[in-house]
């Protein structure tokens, strides 16, 4: 009973949660509509359309939707509302004609539900020989070396305003010099990202390079607004990541981006993409992998060809700086307590009635082994579902861990309830657990936790069990 009065009494916080989520939808909607109304020239200001990052580059740029990390900074601000890690990012890509892109991008999540990001891009060319004509012969003839460059600063916030929907804004100041000719501007970007809960799916829209025209001496240009929305899709019985993204840059084509990510082991990741558009610069298609580190540090590769231009090669190193402090929302772990709560005893550890096998006691945590120093951060159980069983039980089981030592632990809650709730007393060795049904009419949420030592991973994916 006190579980269903819980979920009776969130029933008003999650109405209004959902009709958050649909206001947020709406608005962004409005906005994209709103923008594309304005175009009405051709743009020009292109090197703000230089992509940045390279796991973003290797899924084919499909990364609206995903954006939650450092490369997601570029492709949609309020991915930085779901960021969990800081991140210290250094990305260099090479061109052909010795054209060179360098960025640095940091983002720091304050806690789990709003964090800032900042980065310095610089696209870069040879030195390029001066020349004039002599007064006397009518000839060019050399005088000295000018540069061209172009330089953007951004920085945003990006928030979460509920569990599963979070807005994000960038604003950027940049710079062209071409010679002794040099334009500057500012631009915004403003993003919409939300997940639908209990599901791997995550849709967002952005729109980038909102800003007033730049002037380039008795010229001016408009900035190339584009507008993006992407669908993603997180794989729950493996590791592996489905995108797609669908762009429009006033005055060129509509674009179609899919991209894929598989992660072959919890270290080692490939990347596929296609850019899919009429009068594309080379083959569009994209291919990179990823390596994971020691203490969560990574290296992300990408290789895109571009026919009779030439390939160009992409590669960035991610610093892992730590995590936000938790503030105990659905998909990070909760804190530990050494005993279930009364709740938890109430609805799962009673005592059985008559005819019905009990729950079967956790075996007793082992001693530790000799200080085991994992070699990376520990990965939440994956494929987390609820089976019935005959006899009224219910068995709640996950793949295992391939890494050595590894346990677990299970938190519980109601639909709709906002704590969790550990049930285990200990972490137990199994991968599944047994329950015996003694409620009905009630709808319950599982996570699980891999634990080695002191160390905990962050909330599987929910497994929902609906008690007839």
């Amino acid at each position: 009973m006190v579980f269903i009065n819980e979920v009776e009494g969130t029933v008003m916080e999650t109405q209004m949660e959902k009709r958050a989520s649909v206001f947020s939808w709406i608005t962004g909607l409005a906005l994209l509509i709103g923008v594309s109304l304005q175009a009405q020239q051709t743009p020009g200001v292109t090197f703000l359309q230089m992509s940045v990052g390279s796991r973003a580059q290797a899924m084919g740029e499909a990364f609206t939707a995903v954006a939650s990390s450092a490369n997601g900074v570029h492709y949609n601000p309020a991915g930085m509302g779901f960021g969990l890690d800081r991140e210290l990012m250094f990305y260099h890509s090479r061109w052909f004609q010795d054209i060179s892109v360098e960025n640095v991008t940091f983002l720091y999540p304050f806690t789990s539900r709003w964090s800032i990001g900042s980065s310095i891009s610089y696209l870069h060319v040879p030195q390029f020989t001066r020349y004039e004509v002599d007064p006397i012969s009518g000839g060019p003839v050399e005088n000295g070396t000018f540069s061209v460059y172009d330089l953007v600063f951004l920085t945003g916030i990006g928030f979460r305003i509920t569990d599963d929907v979070a807005l994000g804004a960038n604003l950027k100041l940049f710079q062209e010099q071409l010679e002794s000719v040099s334009a500057r501007g500012f631009a915004v970007d403003l993003g919409l990202l939300t997940r639908v809960p209990h599901t791997g799916l995550r849709m967002g829209l952005a729109v980038q390079h909102l800003g007033p025209a730049v002037k380039y001496m008795a010229r001016s240009e408009l900035l190339p607004l584009t507008y993006r929305g992407g669908l993603a899709y997180q794989f729950r019985s493996f590791n592996g990541l489905i995108a797609l993204d669908v762009a429009k840059t006033v005055g060129k084509d509509i674009q179609f981006l899919p991209g894929m990510e598989l992660g072959l082991t919890n270290s080692f990741y490939l990347r596929g993409g296609y850019q899919v558009a009429e009068n594309l610069a080379g083959s569009g298609m994209t291919a990179g992998f990823g390596l994971r580190l020691l203490d969560d540090h990574q290296v992300n590769y990408v290789y895109v060809p571009y026919g009779d231009l030439g390939d160009t090669h992409r590669a960035e190193l991610i610093l892992h700086l730590g995590s936000a402090p938790s503030e105990n929302e659905p998909y990070r772990a909760a804190p530990q307590s050494g005993k279930p709560t009364s709740r938890a005893k109430e609805i799962l550890n009673q005592p059985a009635p008559p005819k019905t096998a009990a729950l079967p006691e956790p075996k007793p945590h082992p001693a530790p082994a000799a200080k085991i120093r994992p070699a990376e951060k520990l990965i939440p159980p994956s494929a987390v579902t609820v089976s019935k069983l005959p006899d009224g039980k219910m068995k709640l089981s996950w793949n295992a861990a391939s890494s050595p030592g590894v346990e677990y632990n299970i938190y519980a809650k109601p639909a709709g309830g906002t704590k969790w709730i550990k049930i285990t007393t200990r972490p137990i060795e199994e991968n599944y657990q047994l329950f015996t049904q003694r409620k009905s009419n009630l709808s319950l949420l599982f996570v699980v936790t891999s634990v080695r030592g002191t160390e905990e991973s962050d909330f599987s994916e929910p497994a929902i069990l609906k008690l007839p």
